[in-house]
């Protein structure tokens, strides 16, 4: 391969890189957000993500600080937003609780992570 092609298939290879770091999803927002202290116990965690989601493989759990889950039933992909993941939870009571999520994007990429909020006494 002389210079000019291999040259070019560098800058090629630069310029796509970015793209394909862009396919994992990552989130945007929540509710209850990241860290928060609120006063109300929610009905559901939310987590919007920066793309679609691959509705089959995807893991939303709560637990409370005495590590079991909270949530009820499986997490779910919004069927009229596929950015959105979520999970139903039962009335809660006060304590901090701990936010597990697992996630496939359209394209196949896997990414996980989780985030903490308190509730506090009414």
């Amino acid at each position: 391969m002389n210079g000019l092609k291999l040259r070019n298939w560098v800058l090629l290879a630069a310029l796509l890189m970015p793209v394909a770091a862009l396919a994992h999803a990552f989130p945007e927002d929540s509710q209850p957000p990241v860290g928060a202290t609120i006063q109300k116990s929610p009905d559901a965690v939310k987590i919007w993500f920066n793309s679609y989601l691959e509705p089959l493989f995807n893991e939303l759990k709560v637990k409370n600080a005495a590590g079991q889950v909270v949530s009820k039933g499986p997490a779910e992909v919004d069927a009229n937003d596929r950015s959105l993941l979520k999970v139903a939870l039962p009335p809660l009571p006060p304590g901090i609780y701990h936010v597990y999520w697992k996630v496939a994007s359209k394209d196949g990429h896997h990414t996980e992570g989780d985030f903490t909020f308190t509730l506090k006494d009414h």
